[in-house]
């Protein structure tokens, strides 16, 4: 979620460092009520008409500078340091289709009818990707677009999210009047149900301030085919007391995971008031939903991590169509074991058990933890990038030489070939280089978990993605069930605009660095500039997206800066890229 204001989380000691364990989740497992509260269908191709430009910058809860009692000490964990860094290749192989994503100005200008020039201007952006039967479905921010996963062409779109989920336009400009806030929407195909899935968070405002107000909510969408540009239904689960004090709240930056069986979505809640409400996770039935049914939605509020601070925990996705009946259903997910640790070299390992019962009347799951030690990382530094024209910078009289790279959580995690993969940014030293540089740290564990027992993870490989004088920052993994793929993340640095990139995975780990779009300028939007209440460091992102089609092929969504019209408060774009099978 973007981000207006700071919401500090709760000041605590550092916890001691713990070798591997089992430990109980602390938490109250609850069933909520999911509503359907109505149907949907994407619009057609918006009109190409310019209104006039203006922005709003909405709440994130970064955990980089918002942690109170984030420990700076020395000896928790040493900084890595990279002595053979990846080298960088800007003639990227086995791309076999590739094409621009939305874009700032996309979003700005989405929504037709009611919901034409009712979009508020957004940093940063953030990216969903799910790809199958034809389409490439991508959300960026408050938009949704859908392609020709032949061609690239757009199909359908770009659509307002408010328009898409039925909800009252970001701000009917005629009128002055404030609509519905939404924010970080993640998609996802499932190839076993043949479905399409897309979740977002809504929060209530004031109309006539537009300040975020109760009730909150989180709204997730499911096809009803196989087909993304027919009809779809919009399910409710009202989030508004989901935390653990200070409430009403709301759950930041919902995250999607899927098993055999469910449907999994985790959250980081936070009081529209008084800061951190506790991590939340929502487990429903897959099949359930694919079928237009109303699920059981079983519900963790505040699940404690021994040993650690449970904070942004991301539930895997499974490299189907190889199902896991372990334990009659596993989901696994993952998270750094304590995000308010500056260092650290510890990974937590989460496994709800029993996730074949989602489809009962009564489900009965179990939610364990395990923490094992890995390689060190740590808080990035922010991103430096090659300097250039800015339009909106020469106008305000300032200069945005960095890029915010937030903090060390993890992102987007997968299953596959009996491995959970994940990665996430760190600080990194660069052979003799004196600067800090933000690379990326990639985590192969392989977790086992039964109905009754213990969870336990071992490392199958872990390992670094860090080139010299350049920053690597936002990955997102997608891989085979064979267990290859690809880690997509954006470069930046003296020598480069912020551009789209990725590099290959596997087993034996990453290989070199592949520039996929070559930023054409610096960033130069507004969440960078004092003007606007910015510090100096643009925002290009808080994460990005890949996933892996039906066919075995990897598809990756990254931020970088497009050539061609922008509007002027932002100009940050998307890239997508298909990577083909068995290359």
């Amino acid at each position: 979620m973007k981000r207006f204001a700071k919401m500090s989380l709760l000041a605590r000691p550092i916890l001691a460092l713990l070798s591997l364990g089992l430990t109980p989740v602390l938490a109250a497992q609850t069933r909520e009520t999911l509503q359907l509260i109505g149907s949907s269908q994407l619009d057609s191709l918006a009109s190409t008409a310019i209104p006039s430009d203006d922005l709003r910058v909405s709440p994130h809860p970064d955990a980089d500078g918002d942690l109170a009692g984030v420990s700076k000490g020395p000896g928790f964990a040493s900084v890595p340091v990279i002595t053979a860094p990846q080298s960088i290749s800007l003639s990227p192989s086995n791309v076999s289709l590739a094409f621009n994503g939305l874009s700032h100005r996309d979003q700005r200008f989405a929504g037709t009818g009611a919901y034409a020039n009712s979009q508020f201007s957004t940093e940063p952006p953030d990216a969903g990707l799910a790809v199958g039967s034809g389409f490439v479905l991508q959300t960026v921010n408050a938009a949704l677009a859908i392609y020709d996963a032949s061609t690239g062409t757009l199909r359908q779109g770009p659509t307002a999210l408010n328009q898409f989920f039925r909800l009252k336009p970001e701000i009917a400009r005629s009128s002055a009047i404030y609509g519905d806030f939404t924010s970080d929407p993640r998609a996802y195909y499932d190839s076993q149900v043949q479905r399409w899935f897309v979740s977002v968070v809504s929060i209530a405002t004031n109309p006539q301030t537009g300040d975020l107000s109760a009730p909150s909510r989180l709204l997730i969408a499911v096809s009803e085919s196989s087909d993304p540009t027919q009809t779809w239904k919009i399910y409710s689960i009202d989030t508004t007391h989901h935390g653990a004090e200070g409430c009403p709240c709301f759950g930041d930056q919902p995250v999607i995971g899927a098993d055999a069986h469910g449907l999994f979505i985790s959250t980081n809640a936070f009081s529209l008031h008084e800061g951190f409400a506790g991590v939340q996770i929502y487990a429903l039935s897959k099949q359930l939903l694919a079928s237009g049914a109303v699920s059981a939605v079983m519900h963790w509020n505040n699940p404690r991590l021994a040993g650690g601070f449970a904070f942004g925990v991301q539930p895997s996705i499974r490299s189907l169509p190889a199902p896991d009946d372990a334990a009659n259903g596993v989901e696994y997910f993952t998270s750094v074991a304590d995000i308010r640790n500056m260092l650290d070299h510890r990974v937590a390992v989460w496994a709800i058990t029993n996730t074949g019962s989602l489809a009962n009347e009564t489900p009965a799951l179990r939610l364990r933890t395990a923490i094992v030690e890995t390689q060190p990382f740590g808080v990035p530094p922010d991103a430096s990038q090659k300097t250039g024209e800015t339009r909106l910078g020469s106008l305000l009289s300032e200069k945005t030489e960095y890029i915010a790279t937030n903090d060390q959580r993890m992102q987007q995690a997968v299953f596959a070939n009996g491995k959970l993969w994940s990665a996430l940014t760190t600080m990194v030293a660069v052979g003799e280089d004196p600067n800090p540089h933000a690379g990326i740290a990639y985590f192969v564990l392989r977790p086992s978990a039964s109905t009754g027992g213990a969870v336990r993870v071992e490392i199958a490989k872990q390992g670094y993605l860090a080139v010299a004088n350049a920053d690597l920052f936002y990955p997102a993994i997608a891989m085979r069930p064979s267990g290859e793929g690809a880690i997509a993340f954006t470069v930046s640095g003296p020598e480069h605009y912020p551009s789209a990139a990725f590099a290959t995975l596997n087993q034996n780990g990453a290989g070199k660095v592949e520039i996929v779009a070559a930023g054409t300028a610096p960033n130069d939007g507004f969440s960078g500039y004092k003007y606007f209440g910015g510090g100096g460091s643009g925002r290009t992102g808080d994460y990005s997206a890949a996933t892996v089609d039906e066919h075995g092929a990897v598809w990756i969504a990254s931020e970088f800066i497009p050539s061609g019209p922008r509007t002027l408060l932002a100009n940050w774009g998307t890239f997508i890229a298909q990577i083909a099978p068995g290359k």
